[in-house]
């Protein structure tokens, strides 16, 4: 008969050939996620890149004033539009006093324009 030392022997090489099996795949699994992981982070610094280059080009000076010229109907300030800013916070005072009434025919829109109006004629 087979002595008790061989049969333990053969049963540890034989479990120890089939741990090395499980770990040999697991080990391989991990191998293709890390590769699957790889790839994705190069794909999406591309991305990165492609929309770093979108950004630079929406944000284009030249291209935003054409924008802001056709859509936005705005045109640069002339001299009298300035004015001092203590008597902006002046008139934004005055503004604040006026209280919107219900019996009122001017609406606090148009007395905070015609404030604002005043100011920057003075």
């Amino acid at each position: 008969m087979i002595k008790c030392s061989t049969f333990i022997t053969v049963t540890l090489a034989a479990a120890l050939g089939v741990g090395l099996f499980v770990v040999k795949y697991q080990v391989q699994d991990l191998e293709d996620q890390l590769a699957m992981i790889d790839h994705e982070i190069v794909s999406e610094r591309q991305s990165i890149h492609v929309l770093n280059a979108e950004w630079s080009h929406l944000n284009e000076p030249g291209r935003l004033k054409v924008l802001a010229e056709r859509h936005l109907s705005m045109v640069p300030l002339n001299y009298q539009q300035y004015t001092a800013v203590d008597r902006v916070a002046l008139k934004l005072g005055d503004i604040r006093d006026i209280k919107s009434s219900e019996d009122d025919q001017v609406t606090f829109a148009d007395r905070m324009k015609n404030a604002l109006n005043e100011g920057l004629e003075q």
